[in-house]
């Protein structure tokens, strides 16, 4: 990760107007007292969509036992009208709290006490939350459709409001001082204050430790740019085909296409290391799973679910799991995947062998959406009813 030291170099060489492609922005937040928390090396759970801000979906939590139980997590938790409240995306999850996207409002949820309703709720006059929060230097930083705002975890009071709009479940990512709102034109902003720093061009983001990733498609043609942490473009790879939001891992740059292929990209210079097109893999918009030495490729709107060697993009397993429309999550030893249409199922993450299973029919689970991990669990959404159940 970034330094916060080499952050605020290249924020203040931002400032001073380097020429480049990304325009440059001078519109202060609404502003309150700024974020004074740490932002190197936040512990959380499940910080923001795909775990960290290189979306590689890896966690060093517990999977659940065989046996676990369900709970919904949002039964407690009523709208205006008195009914239950539906999550738009996954919760980011820490210290036990799972921090819950629900259409106009976000919620703030005790994992180990469902039952006693929202811990508190956040509403603004932003239009709509379907972007996973991001847990940065203390705050929770929840993007609405037309505002952003930085939250107190504990109370859910506001530090700050900053008019930036993002959509998609993959639309913020945050790393050392600066969270990126992707969405009509990613954004920039300094996450202490909320000033807009700079934006871009794409629909999805992703940060490594060189620079910022973002995807875009136009009449179902894609791409992924690089920008450095200043604004500046430094590649450009179109692929001429739908990508979904790409993985950052080792130098290298993971995305697969609509049509099942898988793209390994050197980070510093868009050069394509490898490319492996899979049969049964189509329509990946989640994105991929990644390890050191492995890519877990899910079905997507397919019927086959893969594992590449990261190195050389060598078919290592598959499985013929049906539709997978989330993103799996890895640990140290094994993945999950949430079946869209059979429930979610834990694997051997060397050799695909099946470990535990956990039925949509058992589990009542409708379809499957997604996972989030939390301690000795997973956060299941579904798809059809936009339910929370928590698996643990």
């Amino acid at each position: 990760m970034l330094s916060r030291r080499a952050l605020l170099t290249a924020l203040g060489a931002a400032a001073v107007g380097t020429a480049g492609c990304a325009e440059r922005l001078r519109n202060p937040a609404q502003s309150a007292p700024p974020i004074d928390g740490s932002c190197d090396n936040p512990a959380a759970t499940w910080r923001m969509a795909g775990g960290g801000p290189g979306r590689t979906g890896q966690t060093n939590t517990v999977p659940p036992a065989p046996d676990a139980d369900a709970v919904d997590l949002l039964g407690d938790v009523r709208g205006e009208d008195g009914r239950q409240m539906l999550a738009s995306a996954l919760p980011a999850v820490a210290d036990g709290t799972a921090y819950v996207p629900a259409s106009t409002e976000v919620v703030a949820v005790d994992i180990d006490a469902p039952e006693a309703g929202a811990v508190w709720r956040y509403d603004h006059d932003g239009g709509d939350f379907d972007t996973v929060p991001v847990l940065t230097c203390g705050a929770v930083v929840v993007p609405g459709l037309n505002r952003l705002a930085a939250l107190d975890r504990g109370t859910g009071g506001r530090y700050w409001q900053a008019d930036v709009g993002g959509y998609g479940p993959s639309a913020a990512a945050a790393a050392g001082e600066t969270t990126y709102v992707a969405g009509p034109q990613p954004v920039a902003v300094g996450t202490r204050t909320g000033n807009r720093q700079w934006t871009a061009t794409g629909e999805t983001v992703a940060v490594g430790s060189s620079g910022i990733y973002t995807t875009r498609t136009v009449n179902r043609t894609g791409g992924v740019r690089k920008y450095d942490f200043d604004g500046e473009e430094r590649w450009h790879l179109a692929l001429g085909k739908t990508v979904g939001s790409v993985s950052v891992a080792d130098r290298t740059v993971y995305a697969v296409d609509n049509r099942g292929t898988v793209y390994a990209i050197d980070a510093g210079t868009g050069v394509t290391r490898w490319s492996r097109s899979l049969a049964g893999v189509e329509e990946v918009h989640t994105g991929l799973a990644v390890t050191d030495e492995t890519v877990v490729v899910p079905a997507g709107n397919g019927r086959r679910s893969v594992a590449l060697d990261a190195a050389t993009g060598e078919v290592q397993w598959q499985l013929d799991t049906g539709i997978v429309t989330g993103r799996p999550v890895v640990g140290d030893d094994w993945v999950a995947f949430g079946r869209t249409n059979a429930g979610i199922t834990l694997h051997d993450l060397a050799d695909g062998t099946q470990r535990a299973a956990w039925s949509r029919e058992h589990y009542g689970f409708g379809t499957i959406d997604g996972l989030a991990p939390v301690e000795d669990g997973f956060v299941v959404r579904g798809g059809t009813t936009s339910g929370l159940t928590l698996l643990r």
